[in-house]
């Protein structure tokens, strides 16, 4: 189990599906997109499970894409885009509700993730954001399709194009998250969410959601192929190269456009 960076743990009806790379900040790669997608597809089928809580090992709940190796390739970079999207509307197309339970670093990949989920809690102490635009990137995981219907359109904008952190609290005063806690009492808190969800009647429930996301999937399916055909684009220019070599040199990126 040591080396799976996909983890599932199953409480009766609840499930726990926990991002195991700590060392890499829980950074996605496409051998664990491709764990996620197992654990997806099981859950799919699981008539037992009712809730189910994402988290993250270690010190963060996940500092996005890794950087080393796929981004770097504009055809690696294309098709790892279409599965990362294709694992996240896995994950908002579950039947069963979802919670992520946020600590640490939450940014790019890692919080597009938990945009997918039902409900979100974040620590105080938290930092959220997209701060791809400033790699010389592109958020190309639902950020246009799911973060306006959040925040709304010009705090969303905000977001993508400043790179901004938030902090839980601020997170919670948008609308990004539900909750804000201490994170002594993050795991307490989805607790208590999950175990009044199972008080709930199951097949309404699942109803419930099914609508919510049957009713946003033909915008979502738009959204998406924009971001990924202007991320496939994006990976073709000298400031992608620039933004890139910057960061993994620690210094200031100079973009030229």
């Amino acid at each position: 189990m040591a080396d799976k960076s996909i983890l599932m743990k199953k409480r009766g009806p609840i499930v726990t599906v926990t991002l195991n790379r700590p060392d890499r900040l829980n950074a996605l790669t496409d051998a664990m997109l491709d764990e996620m997608e197992e654990a997806v597809t099981s859950l799919r089928k699981d008539g037992e499970t009712r809730v189910v809580i994402f988290r993250g090992e270690g010190k963060a709940f996940c500092a996005g894409v890794e950087m080393k190796g796929v981004t770097y390739n504009p055809l690696n970079a294309r098709t790892f885009l279409i599965k990362l999207n294709r694992v996240i509307n896995d994950i908002e197309m579950l039947p069963q509700p979802t919670i992520s339970a946020i600590h640490g670093a939450c940014v790019a990949g890692g919080l597009e993730l938990t945009l997918a989920t039902t409900f979100r809690v974040a620590a105080y102490q938290s930092k959220l954001g997209l701060p791809e635009a400033g790699l010389g990137l592109v958020a190309a995981g639902g950020t246009s399709f799911r973060l306006p219907r959040l925040v709304g359109y010009g705090k969303a904008l905000e977001m993508t194009l400043m790179g901004d952190l938030l902090d839980g609290r601020e997170a919670e005063r948008i609308g990004l998250v539900n909750r804000a806690v201490d994170e002594e009492k993050l795991d307490e808190v989805v607790e208590e969410m999950a175990q009044k969800l199972l008080r709930k009647a199951p097949l309404a429930v699942t109803f419930v959601k099914e609508a919510f996301c049957l009713n946003a999937a033909p915008h979502r399916e738009t959204a998406t192929m924009l971001e990924i055909l202007g991320a496939s684009v994006n990976h073709y220019t000298k400031d992608k190269l620039e933004g890139l070599q910057a960061f993994f040199e620690k210094r200031p990126p100079e973009f030229k456009g």
